[in-house]
């Protein structure tokens, strides 16, 4: 009898103690199972973080071209003014020093109105029948003898003071703009008089475009680059004019080859 309850008990150990192992294994399993878990995430956050970090380089690499094409527009433009400038000083300088008669600056006159109403084409389409009518008037005023020759070059200088003064300058504006075929008034920021975004009373949102010597609109249809800009014309109506502007690149079109 004693025997067999020595049996019993060592089956029962054996038994619990199966039992336990048993237990151990499951654990493990379990563990294992939740480790190779836990590795597959690292791994795909892994693979995440990497994306972004690849993404993240390439739009500063893009904001980097796009602050380089803005320079150099901006540079062009700059030295297209100049250049038209010089040419006023060089005529005022000739009008000093030979002290000319009003009649013999009509030339000078002339060549330099045709000048300005060449850069106000070509220049960015901000308000440009406006500028050409300036122009325009003063050559009407001399004309009719309202301004002599000497005053109406005076005239057209304070002009080209103002041009330059449009390519230091950044606002908000309302002007006509031919969008989608057709002249409306719309909303405008003009970036120095390097590049002009539009939005109409509709919401379509876009910027002007130079192809060859003939402007043109562009209609933004991107959800991102429609929220730039967007977000250009909340801060220029809040007055916000300092600081970091994300917008899209609209100066493709006008890359040099």
């Amino acid at each position: 009898m004693s025997r067999t309850r020595f049996i019993l008990a060592g089956v029962s150990m054996l038994v619990a103690a199966s039992a336990a192992a048993a237990a151990v294994a499951d654990d493990t399993t379990e563990l294992g199972q939740r480790l190779a878990q836990l590795r597959g995430e690292v791994d795909t956050l892994s693979a995440n973080l990497s994306r972004e970090e690849a993404e993240h380089r390439d739009q500063m690499r893009s904001f980097a071209r796009q602050k380089a094409d803005l320079e150099a527009e901006l540079k062009r433009e700059q030295m297209r003014l100049q250049k038209v400038r010089h040419e006023i000083d060089e005529r005022k300088s000739a009008m000093a020093a030979r002290s000319v008669e009003s009649e013999k600056l009509v030339p000078i006159f002339d060549a330099t109105v045709e000048s300005l109403r060449v850069y106000v084409r070509q220049a960015l389409p901000f308000r440009a029948s406006e500028r050409l009518a300036e122009i325009d008037r003063v050559v009407e005023q001399r004309k009719t003898g309202l301004l002599t020759t000497e005053r109406a070059l005076a005239r057209l200088w304070s002009f080209v003071e103002d041009e330059v003064r449009l390519t230091k300058e950044s606002g908000l504006h309302r002007q006509t703009l031919v969008v989608d075929g057709s002249e409306q008034l719309v909303d405008v920021v003009r970036i120095g008089m390097v590049m002009l975004f539009f939005k109409t009373s509709d919401g379509v949102v876009g910027y002007a475009a130079k192809q060859g010597e003939v402007w043109t609109t562009r209609s933004l249809t991107e959800k991102e680059d429609r929220k730039r800009v967007l977000k250009l014309f909340e801060d220029f109506k809040k007055q916000i004019r300092v600081g970091y502007f994300e917008i899209p690149n609209a100066l493709e079109d006008r890359r040099q080859p």
